[in-house]
């Protein structure tokens, strides 16, 4: 019986979400899990497939796969058991054979999470040039005969804990993209690049945005018209998350304590450096 899973997972620890050979994937610790706990024998027959993939470092909230296990209600109960605790299921559903959440899903949605005060005035309304038909191509890592074409739905920037969020929706992203995006709206809410110079790349792309850091990047939600039925959680994901969390804080208070020329200073020149070729433009 195949099942649809939500699936959310810490990307740090992660090479990505696709398997790769000798690299910590997403994909590489289901199969094992799987295995583990008796619900396949292999990669082939676990026939894992994602709504879309994601790189080296970045997070998800919300991810959707589909996984093929011998025993559903077995698999439902233990697989979240047999995880590591930086990846974890949310909820499942009964999918027919032919459903593949790549196809399937609907808006996908990204939030990046910025560690630091900008001028988030300045950042929405440069965000809101993204939304719309546009060629993508200056602002991601592009793959020969990739089509740069783009629907954005919606995009915004708000304030959560005191720091911005840029959230952005659409069918598709191309590689890179919303990093890109990210990217450029932190020159502008530094102050570096009037909030018009997004539709001006759009138009020319003559430039490649310098890309944000992936671990800022959180794979947010995917729609679908699946109704998922809850799973039992493991104490020991959200204990990851909470000891990641209190670590990253206090790391970063220290890391600032040593870096005597201060982080602002610091993160405005280092902005300056990437954005140098749209400041003078």
């Amino acid at each position: 019986m195949k099942l649809a899973l939500t699936v959310g997972y810490l990307g740090e620890g992660f090479s990505g979400s696709q398997y790769q050979p000798d690299k910590r994937t997403v994909e590489g610790e289901f199969i094992k899990a799987g295995i583990s706990c008796g619900a396949w024998d292999d990669a082939k027959s676990a026939s894992f497939r994602t709504a879309g993939r994601t790189d080296k470092g970045v997070s998800a909230r919300r991810q959707l796969i589909t996984v093929t296990p011998r025993d559903a209600e077995k698999f439902v109960e233990a697989i979240n058991f047999h995880l590591p605790p930086d990846i974890w299921c949310l909820g499942y559903a009964y999918v027919d054979d032919d459903f593949y959440p790549r196809y399937a899903a609907g808006i996908r949605t990204y939030r990046y999470f910025f560690s630091y005060p900008l001028d988030v005035d300045a950042m929405q309304k440069a965000a809101s040039y993204f939304v719309g038909v546009h060629d993508f191509s200056g602002f991601s890592k592009m793959e020969a005969g990739r089509d740069p074409i783009r629907t954005v739905t919606s995009a915004s920037v708000f304030i959560e804990n005191g720091h911005p969020v840029f959230e952005v929706s659409a069918k598709s992203f191309l590689w890179n993209m919303v990093r890109g995006m990210a990217g450029i709206l932190e020159a502008a809410g530094l102050g570096l690049i009037p909030p018009e110079t997004v539709a001006e790349q759009l138009k020319s792309h003559i430039w490649r945005v310098h890309p944000a850091p992936a671990a800022g990047l959180v794979f947010w939600d995917v729609e679908t018209s699946l109704e998922f039925t809850p799973m039992r959680q493991r104490t020991a994901a959200k204990r990851q998350l909470f000891e990641r969390a209190k670590e990253a804080r206090t790391s970063a208070h220290a890391a600032e304590a040593l870096l005597e020329c201060g982080v602002d200073e610091y993160l405005l020149e280092n902005a300056k450096r990437n954005y140098s070729s749209f400041m003078k433009r």
